[in-house]
């Protein structure tokens, strides 16, 4: 079942749901800080007042999933699981897909409106230090790098959590990850270095598994090179965007970023390395499905 979930989902965020906005995570916002408040009331000052407000702000989503999992069980011919494991992972899911991040981006690009490809990076792809708007170069390398994480965080990693652990899983990704960003915005930051230690460990192995897939269907030995020199390493703090995008850039035969930066910005060029790295995404995608697929009829 798991691989028809799955495959249900792409072909519904490839077709019918390929430009729309399917959910408002707004409300998480006001959910999290709702969970915490209620935990520092009655908490009765906790030694670990941290894990315990994380654990609930998981654990209540979680066992919701659950719930409505147990309660599923066997109703309607396994149809109403099927569906509610659909949902669970449509609403983690990104709510707007690669190709139209790269649609919009590059209309303003193509445009020659640089100011508005900031504004577009900070807003849709939470950019926290922009570049000089005269800097086409650094522009599109943020964009990139953006752009690759937010594919792996919000598709790969949900396929990974999926099959892994079932709709639970996808939620205990869906909520580490929309923590983070809320916490970003606080100025309270006690919650973020247990929560990276947290997405550091969930990412290790998929970071790298998405990493060998570039090998696969790019510059295998390029990419590969490069991999070793990160394959064992582990830092909670380390910056996986940028380590993804490393990978990337090497799976494309593109000039490291210290040449990049040294030459010319020619708008097409950067057009196309950008038209690049969404077809690598994409047919990291297909690799990935035909995996699951493998994995579900051998019935790991």
């Amino acid at each position: 079942m798991k691989f028809l979930v799955i495959l249900l989902g792409l072909v519904l965020t490839a077709t019918w749901l390929r430009d729309a906005d399917r959910f408002d995570d707004s409300w998480f916002g006001r959910y999290q800080r709702a969970m915490r408040n209620l935990v520092g009331k009655i908490d009765g000052g906790s030694r670990y007042p941290v894990a315990v407000s994380l654990g609930a702000v998981y654990g209540a989503l979680i066992a919701l999933v659950l719930i409505l999992g147990s309660l599923a069980e066997g109703a309607f011919y396994g149809l109403a699981t099927m569906f509610l494991h659909l949902f669970v992972l449509l609403f983690a899911m990104d709510r707007t897909q690669p190709g139209r991040l790269v649609r919009d981006f590059l209309r303003s690009w193509n445009a020659g409106d640089r100011q508005g490809c900031i504004d577009y990076l900070e807003t849709e792809l939470r950019l926290e230090n922009p570049p000089s708007a005269q800097d086409g170069a650094a522009i599109v390398a943020q964009f990139k790098r953006l752009l690759a994480y937010r594919s792996f965080e919000r598709m790969f990693m949900m396929y990974t959590l999926y099959i892994v652990a079932g709709p639970a899983g996808v939620i205990f990704g869906y909520v580490s990850y929309q923590l983070r960003a809320e916490l970003c915005d606080e100025a309270d930051r006690t919650h973020e270095a247990y929560l990276e230690r947290i997405i550091a460990v969930i990412e290790w192995v998929p970071l790298r598994l998405l990493a060998i897939t570039f090998s696969l269907v790019g510059d295998f030995n390029s990419c590969v090179a490069r991999l070793r020199r990160h394959l064992w390493e582990f830092k909670a703090q380390s910056d996986n965007a940028q380590l993804l995008a490393d990978w990337a850039r090497c799976a494309l035969s593109e000039p490291a970023a210290c040449e990049a930066k040294e030459a010319d910005c020619d708008d097409a060029a950067m057009r196309l390395e950008i038209e690049a790295l969404s077809g690598l995404l994409e047919r990291s995608q297909i690799v990935w499905l035909v995996v699951v697929a493998v994995v579900t009829l051998l019935g790991f």
